[in-house]
């Protein structure tokens, strides 16, 4: 959720940094031609057919049917120069979960049926949802107009929102009601878009470099093959797309647990704000709007305090997560000493009169928890191979991008398919992939490098580290130019 935020340490804290990362991958383009074509077996040794001279079952296979699956799919059917392609997508669960719109019996009447998994979706996500028709069926969601975010360590604040409030910076949705407003665009364009489901991915094979006019092979468990002018893995962070390609994964665990759970405010409010608190205990806690009575909320943490939270009764939950937020945490000399600094120039650590809610329920069997990681396929693309969404990068949640990330990683495909059509070139070809893989390694390693910094820089309670934060965090909230360019850099 906290976007703004990430931004803010991607944008002008850790250019450096994600310049040499960008760089050593970019470095590379030299023997870029030297990429293997492979054929990766998970059960069977046995060889796939040879497909040279057969025209493609489909123009685009995609493996991996969630959010950013399908949105891919929809995105290159409401292209007017794709929208006679086939496209094929594979997903391994049975069906998907979908919300539909629940009608209220009266106007007063609370919704209480939140799911627990929800993603902040940027300005500029939901302009390209828009695009795609998609974001017309979304059918609840709850905008957010103002960021507020603190260090527990020292007080230090800093605020996000446009200047007359009204505005949103973000807005939160729930996964099954995106799911249900992809499934509506899907069921226009049945005739084009095909989706397996219960479809395990055996084998894939990717063409050779003298034969890369040849289709990629797809084999599922079940023995059926397909053949495509480009396989897209969208696929997750365990993708065996990007396994296919003999991608190098630079992955590594945080040693962190996320808790979720749907949380019921003591009383209705507008509860337009999202909030978030860096903790001394191993990560943020951040409250996300859902309605007037209800919040989300992403609490990450060591996973021993992971396992006692989801040990709790519902009471000591609420207990724990109210504690989290307003809990006075002590200080250090250091600390306090930057902080008097700071109130001395005028730059106090203290915020503007703006408190959270307080929360006085769980939503039963609402909270969940998944481990945190970091994960970057050194290619994105291979011979008439593609990686998108996680299977490509893999993101800290504190900052809310995964998605996003994955949407920009739809937008630019999209794209530069459509030019290559445009222009009667073969959209499989690595040579024009390749202008997918550069364009967005760009972005998705700034923003991956960024986050990973933040999650760093706040897992600490070094007192000259928590100084530097506070003396930072309180100089960028002082500027409201800074903070106009850094909203500007988020919503994209």
């Amino acid at each position: 959720m906290q976007c703004v935020l990430a931004s803010l340490t991607v944008k002008n804290l850790c250019k450096q940094r994600s310049r040499f990362v960008i760089s050593r991958f970019q470095n590379r383009n030299i023997i870029q031609l030297e990429r293997p074509s492979s054929t990766y077996q998970f059960t069977t040794n046995d060889p796939l057919p040879d497909l040279r001279s057969k025209i493609p079952d489909y123009d685009f296979i995609i493996a991996g049917g969630g959010l950013v699956g399908t949105i891919l799919a929809v995105a290159l059917v409401k292209t007017k120069r794709l929208e006679n392609k086939r496209v094929l997508v594979l997903e391994t669960a049975n069906k998907t979960f979908s919300k539909e719109p629940w009608i209220r019996e009266t106007d007063n009447e609370e919704f209480n049926d939140f799911s627990n998994r929800v993603f902040a979706i940027s300005p500029g996500s939901r302009s390209i949802l828009e695009k795609f028709g998609i974001w017309q069926h979304v059918w609840r969601f709850q905008d957010v107009t103002s960021l507020q975010v603190w260090d527990g360590m020292s007080d230090a604040n800093i605020s996000f929102n446009n200047p007359d409030f009204t505005a949103p910076v973000s807005c939160i949705v729930e996964s099954p009601v995106l799911t249900y407003a992809i499934s509506k665009v899907l069921e226009e364009h049945q005739q084009n878009i095909q989706i397996e489901y219960g479809s395990f991915v055996k084998t894939c094979n990717i063409p050779t470099v003298s034969n890369d006019s040849e289709p990629a092979t797809v084999e599922l468990k079940d023995g059926r093959s397909f053949s495509t002018k480009l396989l897209i893995g969208a696929d997750g962070y365990g993708s065996r797309v990007r396994t296919a390609i003999n991608s190098q994964y630079v992955s590594f665990d945080y040693d962190r647990t996320a808790v979720v759970a749907t949380l019921q405010l003591t009383e209705p409010t507008e509860n337009n704000v999202a909030w978030q608190r860096f903790l001394p205990t191993g990560g943020p806690i951040a409250l996300l709007p859902l309605s007037k009575s209800f919040s989300s909320l992403v609490w990450s943490t060591t996973n021993n305090k992971a396992k006692e939270l989801m040990g709790m009764s519902s009471d000591e939950f609420v207990d724990a997560v109210n504690s989290a937020f307003w809990e006075t945490h002590p200080r250090s000399i250091v600390v306090q000493r930057a902080s008097d600094l700071l109130s001395s120039i005028g730059m106090s650590t203290k915020g503007a009169n703006m408190l959270p809610p307080s929360v006085g329920e769980v939503q039963e069997g609402s909270r969940a928890t998944f481990p945190l990681g970091f994960g970057h396929s050194s290619y994105y693309v291979n011979r008439r191979c593609v990686l998108i969404g996680d299977a490509a990068h893999r993101i800290h949640p504190l900052a809310g991008q995964g998605l996003n990330l994955g949407i920009g990683d739809i937008d630019t495909l999209q794209r530069l398919v459509d030019k290559s059509v445009g222009l009667g070139a073969d959209y499989g070809f690595l040579s024009v992939l390749q202008e997918y893989e550069t364009e967005r390694q760009r972005q998705n390693l700034a923003i991956q490098t960024g986050v990973d910094l933040l999650h760093r820089l706040y897992s600490t309670q070094f007192p000259p580290v928590v100084a530097l934060r506070t003396l930072g965090l309180s100089f960028v909230n002082s500027s409201d130019m800074l903070k106009k360019f850094i909203m500007s850099q988020a919503a994209a």
